[in-house]
């Protein structure tokens, strides 16, 4: 029996791609719009999780600190 979680994503647009990366598990992926991109990251993530195991993706999910950090370039 499978269940839903809901993992946090970030999508940004690099100018050819949306790009999507997991914020909970070290996946990323692409697409041509925001849909495919989600899709595709529903899709990485659900096989990160067939290959490593749930207990991974349950004991990382939690909702994300998101923060602006200054550095010098």
């Amino acid at each position: 029996m499978s269940s839903i979680m809901k993992v946090n994503a970030a999508i940004q647009f690099d100018g050819q791609w949306f790009i999507a990366r997991c914020l909970d598990l070290p996946v990323t992926t692409q697409g041509e719009s925001i849909e495919e991109a989600k899709a595709n990251l529903k899709e990485a993530v659900e096989l990160y999780v067939e290959t490593w195991g749930k207990d991974e993706l349950e004991q990382n999910a939690a909702e994300p600190e998101l923060a602006k950090v200054d550095v010098s370039i």
